[in-house]
């Protein structure tokens, strides 16, 4: 079968990625082999194939942090069925088929849109840990306000009452960030924190750091008294930097977020119902994530490729087709 290895690390990701004929799993007696149907490009998986992810695995190692498909083979103690729809938290997307423990694997409801549950178990599943504690009311700060994980907690802040300022990087951007659910948006540039305090209608809780570098610092300092600046991405740089004398003299809190951790430490049931509100509200329309282009998995060159320039209204997947 086809599979997507890493085979070094590389700044250019298309290099770094090379397409294998891959040994079919064995399905485990507790688990399941899933015909993978649809996988997208995350910046994780950009993370691995250049070298900047904290999980550096001895290579190769099969790429892809997220996917969707269809239940092909159950083992003897498993309990899921033949046939079942579900989505794919972790463990090597980038292939056709995949081997996985019954609690790794994420069971969907019949006619589940197999694409958008391809893209459930990243982007929903942080916007939703990024809310986790902010109650109804609270004002929140966050940066990459045209991002993909953004557009998705701009939602849930809008259906659970939770008041947003995004911070965008050019004019351009202030509408449609608007429309996604931000009660204001702030462009990017001089006096940041002092224009995000100003825009909000209350003291500023918690900030949500897609980007590091400077970003983090320029959060940090709109923050309130008791505030909590959550770092989640690195996409401008591997480094945080933050105003040291606010640091030691100021009561705010820094931490960093980790899908997959905290999905893993999620409770059985919880998961359940976490799964089950986040279809729904991606089966609504209200957390579903634009597609730009599909490519089959043995094109997966052309579609990092086309990841690539940069310039982008939605997100690549990668298909196999005949699944469905």
């Amino acid at each position: 079968m086809l599979q997507v290895n890493c085979t070094e690390y590389s700044n250019d990701p298309v290099q770094a990625a090379a397409l294998v004929d891959a040994a079919e799993p064995a399905c485990p007696e507790a688990g399941v082999v899933v015909e993978v149907y649809a996988r997208p490009i995350n910046p994780a998986d950009l993370l691995l194939l250049t070298g900047r992810h904290l999980y550096r695995p001895t290579l190769p190692e099969p790429v892809g942090v997220e996917g969707a498909g269809r239940i092909v083979a159950v083992g003897a103690n498993s309990q899921r069925r033949v046939g079942e729809l579900v989505a794919i938290p972790w463990g090597g997307t980038w292939r056709e088929r995949m081997a996985l423990a019954d609690d790794g694997v994420l069971p969907l409801p019949d006619g589940a849109d197999l694409e958008q549950a391809a893209m459930l178990s990243v982007n929903p599943f942080t916007a939703a840990g990024l809310l986790e504690g902010v109650p109804a009311g609270a004002w929140i700060a966050l940066n990459a306000g045209n991002s993909a994980v953004s557009g998705l907690t701009l939602a849930l802040c809008r259906r659970r009452g939770i008041d947003a300022v995004a911070v965008v990087r050019d004019q351009r951007s202030v509408d449609s960030v608007l429309a996604r659910g931000a009660r204001a948006v702030v462009v990017d540039g001089p006096d940041l924190p002092g224009r995000l305090r100003a825009a909000a209608g209350g003291p500023l809780v918690r900030a949500l750091d897609a980007v590091a570098g400077e970003a983090s610092g320029q959060l940090f300092r709109a923050l309130a008294e008791g505030g909590e600046l959550v770092v989640y991405g690195l996409l401008a740089d591997d480094t945080v930097r933050l105003p040291a004398a606010e640091l030691v003299f100021r009561d705010v809190t820094v931490r960093g977020y980790s899908r997959l951790r905290s999905l893993r430490a999620l409770a059985p049931q919880r998961r359940a119902e976490l799964t089950a509100e986040l279809v729904d509200l991606v089966s609504g329309g209200e957390l579903a994530t634009q597609v730009e282009a599909r490519y089959p998995l043995s094109a997966v060159k052309d579609a990092l490729a086309h990841h690539e320039r940069g310039t982008r209204s939605g997100k690549i997947l990668l298909i196999s087709q005949g699944v469905r």
